[in-house]
Protein backbone atom coordinates (compact mmCIF):
# COMPACT_ATOMS: atom_id res chain seq x y z
CA UNK A 1 0.00 0.00 0.00
CA UNK A 2 2.27 2.76 1.54
CA UNK A 3 4.87 2.34 -1.61
CA UNK A 4 2.93 1.81 -4.33
CA UNK A 5 1.33 5.16 -2.84
CA UNK A 6 4.78 6.38 -2.89
CA UNK A 7 5.72 4.88 -6.59
CA UNK A 8 2.52 6.78 -8.18
CA UNK A 9 3.37 9.83 -6.16
CA UNK A 10 6.90 9.95 -7.30
CA UNK A 11 5.75 9.17 -10.98
CA UNK A 12 4.06 12.79 -11.00
CA UNK A 13 6.30 14.50 -9.18
CA UNK A 14 8.69 12.76 -12.15
CA UNK A 15 6.26 14.57 -14.81
CA UNK A 16 6.19 17.61 -12.68
CA UNK A 17 9.97 18.48 -12.49
CA UNK A 18 10.73 17.08 -16.42
CA UNK A 19 7.83 20.02 -17.55
CA UNK A 20 10.09 22.60 -15.68
CA UNK A 21 13.43 21.66 -16.75
CA UNK A 22 11.67 21.29 -20.46
CA UNK A 23 10.85 25.16 -19.53
CA UNK A 24 14.13 25.91 -18.31
CA UNK A 25 14.51 25.52 -14.65
CA UNK A 26 16.68 23.89 -12.51
CA UNK A 27 16.13 21.76 -9.48
CA UNK A 28 17.73 23.45 -6.88
CA UNK A 29 16.96 20.29 -4.18
CA UNK A 30 19.54 18.08 -4.55
CA UNK A 31 21.18 15.30 -1.94
CA UNK A 32 22.89 17.36 0.93
CA UNK A 33 20.44 20.28 0.60
CA UNK A 34 18.61 20.03 3.81
CA UNK A 35 17.12 23.48 4.49
CA UNK A 36 13.57 22.93 4.48
CA UNK A 37 14.49 19.41 6.87
CA UNK A 38 15.86 21.75 9.22
CA UNK A 39 13.61 24.71 8.76
CA UNK A 40 10.23 23.49 8.31
CA UNK A 41 8.05 22.14 11.51
CA UNK A 42 4.40 21.64 9.88
CA UNK A 43 5.16 18.14 7.88
CA UNK A 44 2.12 16.74 7.50
CA UNK A 45 2.58 12.68 7.72
CA UNK A 46 -0.61 10.25 6.83
CA UNK A 47 -1.13 7.79 9.56
CA UNK A 48 0.29 4.65 7.20
CA UNK A 49 3.64 7.35 6.91
CA UNK A 50 3.87 7.09 10.14
CA UNK A 51 3.86 2.67 10.25
CA UNK A 52 6.42 3.11 7.39
CA UNK A 53 8.67 5.26 8.78
CA UNK A 54 8.31 3.21 12.38
CA UNK A 55 9.15 -0.18 10.10
CA UNK A 56 11.95 1.17 8.03
CA UNK A 57 13.74 2.57 11.54
CA UNK A 58 13.09 -0.05 13.30
CA UNK A 59 13.79 -2.88 10.64
CA UNK A 60 16.38 -1.49 8.23
CA UNK A 61 18.42 0.57 9.88
CA UNK A 62 21.48 -0.43 11.28
CA UNK A 63 25.34 0.26 12.46
CA UNK A 64 26.00 4.01 13.78
CA UNK A 65 23.24 5.63 12.41
CA UNK A 66 20.80 3.84 14.27
CA UNK A 67 22.04 4.93 17.37
CA UNK A 68 22.26 7.88 15.74
CA UNK A 69 18.66 8.17 14.70
CA UNK A 70 17.54 6.70 18.10
CA UNK A 71 19.29 9.60 20.31
CA UNK A 72 17.67 12.08 18.26
CA UNK A 73 14.23 10.78 18.27
CA UNK A 74 15.36 10.24 21.96
CA UNK A 75 16.05 13.78 22.70
CA UNK A 76 13.69 15.18 19.78
CA UNK A 77 11.83 18.84 20.67
CA UNK A 78 10.42 21.76 19.86
CA UNK A 79 12.17 23.82 17.21
CA UNK A 80 14.73 21.13 16.49
CA UNK A 81 15.13 19.58 12.85
CA UNK A 82 13.74 16.98 11.52
CA UNK A 83 14.20 14.01 13.47
CA UNK A 84 15.56 11.93 10.50
CA UNK A 85 18.07 14.73 9.58
CA UNK A 86 21.76 12.74 9.63
CA UNK A 87 24.27 14.44 8.42
CA UNK A 88 22.39 16.92 5.85
CA UNK A 89 20.58 13.80 4.55
CA UNK A 90 17.44 12.29 4.98
CA UNK A 91 18.40 8.76 6.56
CA UNK A 92 14.52 7.32 5.85
CA UNK A 93 14.46 9.12 2.06
CA UNK A 94 12.95 5.73 1.05
CA UNK A 95 9.57 5.86 2.85
CA UNK A 96 10.06 9.81 3.64
CA UNK A 97 6.38 11.24 3.73
CA UNK A 98 4.79 12.53 0.46
CA UNK A 99 5.21 16.17 1.65
CA UNK A 100 9.01 15.53 1.93
CA UNK A 101 8.30 14.07 -1.63
CA UNK A 102 6.80 16.58 -3.38
CA UNK A 103 8.59 20.26 -1.74
CA UNK A 104 10.65 20.52 -4.70
CA UNK A 105 12.30 23.78 -5.21
CA UNK A 106 13.41 25.24 -8.61
CA UNK A 107 16.02 28.02 -9.77
CA UNK A 108 18.06 28.92 -6.62
CA UNK A 109 18.77 26.70 -3.60
CA UNK A 110 16.96 28.07 -0.12
CA UNK A 111 18.71 30.64 1.92
CA UNK A 112 19.21 29.46 5.57
CA UNK A 113 15.83 29.78 7.26
CA UNK A 114 13.85 30.30 3.98
CA UNK A 115 10.80 29.00 3.23
CA UNK A 116 10.51 29.28 -0.64
CA UNK A 117 6.59 28.68 0.00
CA UNK A 118 6.33 31.97 0.83
CA UNK A 119 9.29 33.89 0.18
CA UNK A 120 8.91 32.70 -4.15
CA UNK A 121 6.34 30.34 -4.45
CA UNK A 122 6.84 30.15 -7.97
CA UNK A 123 9.75 28.52 -7.80
CA UNK A 124 8.05 25.74 -5.57
CA UNK A 125 6.71 22.49 -7.21
CA UNK A 126 2.98 22.24 -7.45
CA UNK A 127 1.90 18.34 -7.08
CA UNK A 128 0.19 16.92 -10.24
CA UNK A 129 -3.27 16.73 -8.37
CA UNK A 130 -4.07 13.41 -10.19
CA UNK A 131 -1.25 11.42 -9.23
CA UNK A 132 -1.16 12.38 -6.06
CA UNK A 133 -4.98 11.91 -5.50
CA UNK A 134 -4.24 8.22 -7.26
CA UNK A 135 -1.05 7.68 -4.13
CA UNK A 136 -3.93 9.25 -1.11
CA UNK A 137 -6.25 6.40 -2.64
CA UNK A 138 -3.77 3.60 -2.54
CA UNK A 139 -3.64 4.47 1.09
CA UNK A 140 -7.20 4.09 1.89
CA UNK A 141 -7.08 0.33 2.24
CA UNK A 142 -5.19 0.39 5.37
CA UNK A 143 -7.94 3.08 6.32
CA UNK A 144 -10.65 -0.34 5.36
CA UNK A 145 -11.67 1.47 2.11
CA UNK A 146 -10.97 -1.12 -0.53
CA UNK A 147 -13.62 -0.74 -3.23
CA UNK A 148 -12.54 1.27 -6.23
CA UNK A 149 -15.28 3.62 -6.72
CA UNK A 150 -14.85 4.77 -3.47
CA UNK A 151 -11.14 5.00 -2.64
CA UNK A 152 -11.28 7.34 -5.76
CA UNK A 153 -14.17 9.79 -4.22
CA UNK A 154 -13.05 9.78 -0.99
CA UNK A 155 -9.38 10.66 -2.37
CA UNK A 156 -10.80 13.60 -4.26
CA UNK A 157 -13.00 14.57 -1.56
CA UNK A 158 -9.73 14.36 0.74
CA UNK A 159 -10.61 11.21 3.37
CA UNK A 160 -7.27 11.83 5.34
CA UNK A 161 -6.85 15.07 5.62
CA UNK A 162 -8.28 15.24 8.91
CA UNK A 163 -6.01 12.17 9.76
CA UNK A 164 -2.81 14.30 9.08
CA UNK A 165 -0.47 14.97 11.75
CA UNK A 166 1.76 17.40 12.18
CA UNK A 167 5.95 15.42 11.88
CA UNK A 168 6.97 17.71 14.63
CA UNK A 169 4.02 16.66 16.73
CA UNK A 170 4.61 13.27 16.54
CA UNK A 171 5.94 11.27 19.90
CA UNK A 172 8.70 10.30 18.07
CA UNK A 173 10.03 9.16 21.91
CA UNK A 174 7.89 6.12 21.09
CA UNK A 175 10.13 4.83 18.22
CA UNK A 176 13.21 5.77 20.14
CA UNK A 177 11.95 2.71 22.65
CA UNK A 178 10.67 0.42 19.79
CA UNK A 179 14.15 0.64 18.25
CA UNK A 180 15.74 -1.23 21.57
CA UNK A 181 12.79 -3.66 21.55
CA UNK A 182 10.95 -1.94 24.41
CA UNK A 183 7.36 -2.71 24.71
CA UNK A 184 5.46 0.86 24.32
CA UNK A 185 2.23 1.43 26.00
CA UNK A 186 -0.43 0.55 23.42
CA UNK A 187 -2.18 3.91 21.94
CA UNK A 188 -2.44 5.42 18.21
CA UNK A 189 0.56 5.88 16.09
CA UNK A 190 2.08 8.96 16.91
Amino acid sequence: MLLDAYYIADKGIALEISKRLKAGQTLACKKGCSSCCATHTTIPVYPLEVVGIYWYVIEKLVGPERERVKNQLANFGEGKPCPFLVDGACIIHPVRPLACRHFNVFNKPCEPGEDPYYTRRQDVLNPNERYKERALAAMLPFHGIREPSEKKRMAKAGALNSMVKNLHEIDWQNLAKRMDGQIVEKRSVG
